[in-house]
């Protein structure tokens, strides 16, 4: 869900994320705390160098899900 709403629209917000998808904030947080730690999405700043209240914008990383995509379809007999 969150994966698919940052495909059509880089760069948004968690809040941004939270209002379009109608999910509560500390899921949205959860999740794109998840999606980031498997690389599946990229924050920017990155948590490296972002501080506490700064504005956090979430893209997809394409290519780490497209390799996702291909390994679950070669796990399950797809491709």
């Amino acid at each position: 869900m969150i994966i698919g709403y940052l495909r059509e629209h880089p760069d948004s917000l968690r809040a941004e994320i939270t209002a379009a998808l109608d999910i509560p904030k500390a899921t949205t947080a959860k999740a794109l705390a998840t999606l980031v730690e498997y690389g599946l999405v990229v924050p920017d700043p990155p948590r490296e160098t972002a501080t506490r209240g700064q504005w956090v914008r979430y893209r997809v990383d394409a290519t780490s899900v497209s390799e996702l995509y291909l390994q679950l379809g070669q796990v399950l007999g797809e491709v």
